[in-house]
């Protein structure tokens, strides 16, 4: 880019401090060499222009571009070999009064939200909280909208709302020739399906977007539930128990949502936690405390938990039943549990607030992943409950084996779930019937072979207890990352054809194909190793 005077941005090159800083990222620690994540510049635009005069210079020079935000894509797909060009936006649209702005439809009674895709969704939280509104949106506070939008937007709100890309209205990118292109559902519908869930930065470089929003006001009495307990494997498989049972019962209401969450020990209990360190000081039982009238540690807290995030919405459909918060209340446990509860006059943009993961890992070291759906309503009958809480046991149960567990649990089920519900809306999301979605992410510290062990044996019991299809999101993507290999574990067969053809048209020359974990063009495959 040095050959372009009018870029104005940042142009960092390998060997400076500068491009090791902004190289570091999520799946550097575990895929930085294997995958060879190394471009040959990082640019930081500071503009839309900037990004055109990128866009040209790449297709002038045979340059592939990958796109960050500035979240984390766990299989490293933001980023490129040393042939490429990484286009980090993380800092490039930060003006609030035109790139994060509420726009208010009187005479429709509706709300909009248009942002850039540079806000971290901490940012993007105490916005909505501000003006009193609220969207379905994911909870790791570190994750930026740009990738967030085009995997879905997977959240808290699935049930009762469905995901973060069903609501958007607009789209703004950068074409394969430089040029500025607004993209909507009736007008594009192609391009809409492909950027909703056709592979994030392989389509075009979006800028911007507009995104539908709930009022507050129209969902008074609605009730939120934090709950922790001290892990202990019978605790974890009761809460499953109930998971399972009400991803199976096609009654569930739409209204209500709940995950059931592990992590393990020296996990940062604050960043669980929906308040102050005051706030969860005065709420930790007296029985944990370190004998010198101290309270633990909440930075690095030595014992594993179990936390469960719980919520009904008030529809106007169906009255609040106690029964959900006070089984999961209700759970039996051992060392301790507490919890925070929502009042009748709490508004839904905190409620929502409430489930905001706000460290930026789970823990400091490599990882392997896996995140997975199943559309199984047999589950009860399988034995998952037992089976998977035995699989967490073995990690946990087991204080020196340097590995540790983070996962996620959620319920998507039933005939009034709107993540089922919102299906063939224009978007390419896959697998929109799933019952039960889940993480099982495993850390490791000198013990890979542990941590590969661990999860080869889920692999195979996953088969028979959970989904016997392999049935993976982008958002949690892992594995083998040639697409062309893996594609069927993401997609249907007629969507992802359909993305094909729309890669032809979008992505003719490769600008946009920077590593080989892109839904490949029709007839002519672009999709290239590093």
């Amino acid at each position: 880019m040095n050959s372009d005077p009018n870029f104005q941005g940042s142009q960092l090159k390998p060997g400076t401090a500068a491009y090791d800083q902004a190289n570091d990222i999520y799946a550097t620690s575990t895929y930085g060499q294997e995958r060879n994540m190394n471009p040959g510049e990082i640019l930081q635009p500071t503009s839309i222009e900037d990004i055109q005069g990128v866009v040209r210079y790449a297709n002038k020079f045979g340059k592939p571009i990958a796109i960050r935000t500035g979240g984390h894509q766990y299989s490293g797909a933001s980023s490129t070999g040393p042939n490429g060009i990484q286009l980090d936006l993380e800092l490039t649209f930060r003006d609030k009064n035109k790139d994060l702005v509420l726009i208010r439809d009187t005479a429709n009674d509706k709300v909009y939200i248009k942002a850039s895709v540079s806000w971290a969704l901490s940012e993007v939280y105490e916005f909505l909280l501000a003006n009193g509104v609220f969207m379905p949106t994911g909870q790791c506070a570190t994750v930026h909208l740009g990738g967030h939008v085009q995997t879905g937007g997977y959240g808290m709100l699935a049930r009762s709302f469905g995901l973060l890309g069903d609501y958007i209205r607009e789209l703004h990118i950068v074409d394969h020739t430089g040029e500025l292109v607004t993209v909507t559902k009736e007008k594009q519908s192609d391009l809409f399906f492909g950027l909703l869930g056709g592979s994030p930065g392989n389509i075009g470089v979006l800028t911007h977007f507009t995104v539908e929003v709930q009022d507050d006001k129209k969902y008074q009495g609605s009730k939120g539930l934090w709950m922790a307990f001290h892990y202990h494997q019978d605790t974890l498989k009761e809460l499953l128990d109930i998971l399972v049972e009400k991803g199976e019962d096609p009654n569930f209401p739409r209204s209500y949502d709940f995950t059931v969450n592990v992590v393990s020990r020296e996990t940062n209990l604050l960043d669980l936690f929906p308040g102050s360190e005051d706030e969860l000081k005065e709420t930790l039982p007296d029985n944990i405390h370190d004998g010198k009238k101290n309270f633990a540690n909440v930075f690095k807290f030595k014992y594993a938990v179990i936390v469960v995030y719980a919520q009904w919405v008030n529809l106007g459909t169906d009255k609040f039943s106690p029964d959900l918060f006070n089984r999961i209340k209700g759970v039996t446990h051992d060392l301790f549990k507490f919890g925070k509860e929502t009042d009748k006059d709490t508004p839904m943009s905190y409620i929502t607030s409430m489930w905001l993961f706000r460290s930026r890992r789970e823990f400091p070291y490599p990882y392997i992943k896996r995140t997975n759906t199943t559309n199984s309503t047999t589950l009860s009958k399988t034995g998952w409950s037992k089976w998977f809480s035995g699989r967490i046991n073995e990690i946990i149960s087991n204080k020196g084996n340097g590995l540790w567990v983070s996962s996620q649990l959620q319920v998507y089920g039933g005939k009034g779930s709107m993540f089922a519900n919102n299906a063939n809306n224009g978007t390419a999301y896959g697998w929109r019937d799933a019952t039960i979605s889940g993480t099982w992410d495993v850390f490791h510290q000198d013990n890979y072979e542990g941590a590969k062990k661990w999860q080869d044996e889920n692999d195979a019991g996953a088969a028979i207890y959970f989904s016997k299809n392999d049935r993976r999101v982008l958002w949690g993507s892992y594995g083998d990352w040639d697409m062309k290999k893996v594609w069927p574990h993401y997609y249907d067969s007629e969507t992802y054809e359909k993305l094909r053809q729309i890669r032809k048209k979008a992505d003719p020359n490769g600008v946009f194909t920077a590593n080989p974990f892109c839904v490949e063009a029709a007839e002519k495959s672009v999709c290239s190793s590093l």
